[in-house]
């Protein structure tokens, strides 16, 4: 009797937890990260009595959760390279919303002022049209100021990117560390606890959202790295990360970290291959640059050839002219690991030579060598002295060197990036303007001639002003449409992948039900067996009696 009672227990107790499971996968149904739960349930031992083994009843041997380690993996690379095309689709897309905005559109400013360049050739002596043109110059370098604008802005809300990337890396990794020492301890006395383990799962994948990361295991602990080495987490310490300033450009944040003994360290981009995070650097490197040096490119080139023509004429009055427009200088930066002071000036020395690139020039066994970092091709620059300094020449720049260098020195170049930011217009009043070729000729318009002859020459690294702009605006257009298709096809894989792994791990609120039911009934039919028991156990009772 006492064996039928005790496999009813034993089956009561199963019951009740299989319920208490159950019951535990429907209230988390949209827990973010839940695992759905299932109790292993199998045979108790047996007993012997005469020549027969008899079963006390069920056992139950834990909780197991639903968890695919390959489809997790899987999706977990998935979703960060889909985080990271859409980072740098949504800043691209600005770029692009930009230039495609009404109003905005610099090959109508540019037809404009060659068209009020044409009322000039038209009317030399009308100081109207003089004046027309002087305005529409105006709001011409306005609107390219406009766009450089925007784009310092872009390069600012990089920055800010990557200051909050890093913080909330910070924050994942802290909390994971955390999580590694309490999973640790618990599991050294029995089963891992579900929950905690879903909750650093859940933690591992937000923080792979940011940044890939891979991921192992040791002695119950979640070891975390980023793809190319930096270990983020290891048992209960975190590696705290933050944003310095670059080496080559301190306007520039970089993610990193602080060593003991080296101090600050940036890492470099291919530390982060996916991400969101990835894509902010990603924008940047191969994007935002490109986008500000070939604004730079056009800007310089067209007012350097218009000041070159202007300064060929001559004036309402007869005076020779003056430059027609402003506009920004080259900015060199020292690198701040150099171990010499020698510092670098840099100057165009022709505008149509020029290429839209910034350039890193190093100091190597005796020689400069020049790397143009739109194509990463290695240059060997022209080197010549003047005025006691060493010289550069290359692609339309003079780079002059202040001071011996010292070896593997290193100078960031970059002549565009800021052009457009100072082009304004230098003159200030239509009389200014030099339409004529030669002094007193009140009527003379051969100078406008050559200006608007610019037109339709090839001033900007061999194309024209407009088909520099059209190039200018294709490149963001093909980059924005490429980032979209990438976003979408990357939707559909991590779409897939978390159908996989939620018909693995995800609550089925059908199936629930089902199982609600039949426990239910394994409850009901095991209070019966101790009914039953109960009774019997009272008949024989009564029968003594």
């Amino acid at each position: 009797m006492s064996g039928l009672i005790n496999s009813a227990m034993s089956g009561l107790n199963a019951a009740q937890s299989a319920l208490m499971i159950t019951s535990l996968n429907i209230s988390n149904y949209t827990v973010a990260g839940y695992n759905r739960q299932l109790l292993l349930m199998s045979q108790a031992g047996s007993t012997q009595s005469g020549n027969a083994w008899y079963g006390n009843g069920v056992r139950v041997d834990g909780v197991q959760r639903q968890y695919d380690e390959l489809i997790s993996r899987q999706l977990m690379e998935a979703s960060a390279k889909n985080s990271a095309a859409n980072s740098q689709f949504t800043q691209i897309s600005g770029i692009d919303n930009m230039l495609t905005m009404d109003g905005n559109d610099l090959s109508d400013a540019l037809q404009q002022f060659f068209k009020n360049i044409q009322n000039v050739v038209d009317n030399a002596e009308d100081p109207a049209a003089r004046q027309a043109l002087l305005s529409d110059a105006k709001s011409l370098a306005g609107q390219i100021r406009t766009f450089q604008q925007y784009l310092d802005n872009q390069q600012a809300s990089v920055n800010n990117q990557i200051k909050d990337s890093v913080s909330a890396i910070n924050k994942y990794t802290s909390q994971i560390a955390a999580l590694n020492e309490q999973i640790a301890k618990l599991s050294a006395t029995g089963q891992a606890p579900n929950n905690l383990l879903d909750q650093r799962d859940q933690l591992v994948s937000e923080l792979n959202n940011i940044t890939a990361v891979n991921v192992s295991m040791q002695d119950n602990s979640m070891v975390v790295s980023l793809p190319n080495g930096l270990t983020l987490v290891n048992g209960n310490q975190s590696t705290e990360m933050k944003a310095v300033p670059s080496a080559e450009d301190p306007g520039r944040l970089i993610p990193g970290y602080t060593d003991k003994l080296a101090g600050d360290i940036g890492l470099p981009d291919k530390m982060f291959t996916s991400g969101s995070l990835s894509g902010g650097l990603a924008f940047r490197r191969e994007d935002l640059d490109s986008v500000q040096n070939r604004l730079g490119q056009l800007t310089v080139a067209f007012a350097s050839q218009m000041n070159i023509v202007q300064h060929q004429g001559y004036d309402s009055n007869g005076d020779p002219g003056t430059d027609f427009f402003t506009m920004g200088q080259p900015e060199t930066y020292r690198n701040s690991n150099n171990t010499s002071d020698t510092t670098l000036d840099a100057s165009f020395t022709d505008s149509s030579a020029l290429k839209a690139s910034d350039y890193r020039v190093s100091w190597e066994q005796g020689r400069w060598t020049v790397t143009r970092l739109s194509d990463n091709q290695v240059l060997m620059p022209e080197v010549t002295s003047a005025d006691g300094k060493t010289h550069l020449n290359i692609d339309g720049l003079d780079i002059t060197v202040n001071g011996d260098p010292a070896e593997k020195d290193s100078f960031l170049v970059r002549p565009l990036a800021g052009a457009a930011r100072g082009f304004d217009v230098a003159l200030t009043d239509g009389s200014q303007i030099a339409a004529a070729a030669e002094p007193g000729g009140a009527s003379d318009n051969r100078n406008a001639q050559a200006m608007l002859a610019l037109q339709d020459s090839p001033i900007v690294g061999g194309s024209t002003l407009t088909e520099a702009y059209g190039s200018l605006v294709s490149f963001v257009g093909n980059e924005t449409s490429s980032l979209e298709g990438r976003c979408q096809t990357g939707q559909q894989v991590v779409d897939q992948l978390t159908q996989r792994q939620q018909s693995v791990s995800g609550v089925n609120l059908d199936e629930e039900y089902s199982l609600l039911t039949q426990y239910q009934q394994y409850y009901i039919a095991n209070t019966r067996v101790l009914q039953t028991a109960g009774e019997l156990f009272d008949a024989i009772i009564n029968i003594r009696n």
